[in-house]
């Protein structure tokens, strides 16, 4: 692992690549914990292991052990609290990272370690030339879309109905697994500005007042409450923004912002003049 990736990483955690089937057992378990999957739907062991002998990754975040002398912490660690994990992929002629899950355990979200994760793909990815990397992701998160659109400074402009057919886990609640694919253009400008050091970076990603949106698409912000209270009516509002974002790419308009209230989210779309680097 990259030394600037493992210090920027807060003090009670190491980001580091899975080593072992004992890890990549870890990962396994761990993707239960967090969504809840049939046991039929989880990615095996032998996956993770075999995504390490063909140009893919998996990047763990561990709890770092007490004790010892400093020098001794900052190498050692000890429970996986987390993974991120990615295989190689190509359109045409580019060779890209397609990232394939993302997992926090519940004790552990809400501290920044999914961000970390993913700066830890994208430093590996520099490292081996690729310039972009590409995953998926339900479009009722708000969660999700805020760390994806705004966090790290992805854009999307395709939408896959049911990507990934009928899902047997907690988080999906019986909805048709519509997904968002992202594109994270690894040393584009919009990304380098997204990633920038807090408040600057923040400033710096701020849209001038006179900007505004194409279109927006407002989501709840706690979908999955809704799912679970009202089934039918979580089902027409997806299908209901389903619909929204067909038409918004169809006209050439992509996500390039999204806006995270108490009550609801909401999508930012532009038109779009990208450039060979996606700006």
């Amino acid at each position: 692992m990259p030394r600037s990736t493992s210090q920027s990483a807060p003090e009670s955690y190491v980001i580091r690549p899975c080593r072992d089937a004992v890890e990549f057992e870890a990962c396994v378990r761990l993707q239960q914990q967090v969504w809840g999957y049939d046991p039929s739907e989880l990615y095996p062991v032998r996956l993770f292991v075999n995504l390490t002998h063909i140009g893919g990754h998996v990047l763990g975040a561990f709890t770092r052990n007490a004790g010892g002398s400093s020098r001794a912490r900052a190498v050692r660690s000890g429970e996986l609290v987390g993974f991120v994990m990615d295989m190689p992929a190509w359109r045409d002629d580019q060779r890209y990272l397609h990232s394939l899950s993302l997992a926090v355990a519940p004790a552990h979200q809400n501290h920044g370690l999914g961000r970390l994760l993913k700066l830890g793909q994208r430093e590996i990815a520099m490292k081996e030339g690729i310039r972009h990397m590409e995953w998926t992701f339900d479009p009722m998160r708000a969660k999700n879309a805020f760390l994806n659109i705004e966090r790290l400074g992805a854009i999307t402009r395709r939408y896959q109905p049911d990507y990934y057919g009928s899902v047997h886990s907690r988080l999906q609640q019986g909805l048709p697994s519509d997904r968002l694919v992202c594109e994270w253009w690894l040393r584009s400008p919009r990304v380098r500005r997204a990633l920038a050091p807090e408040p600057a970076g923040r400033d710096a990603r701020r849209r001038a007042p006179e900007a505004t949106p194409a279109a927006k698409i407002t989501i709840p912000a706690d979908f999955g409450s809704l799912a679970e209270r009202d089934p039918a009516r979580a089902r027409a509002l997806q299908q209901s923004v389903r619909r929204n974002f067909e038409r918004c790419f169809k006209r050439g308009l992509v996500v390039t912002g999204f806006e995270r209230g108490e009550e609801t989210g909401c999508y930012l779309l532009e038109s779009w003049r990208g450039t060979r680097h996606e700006n």
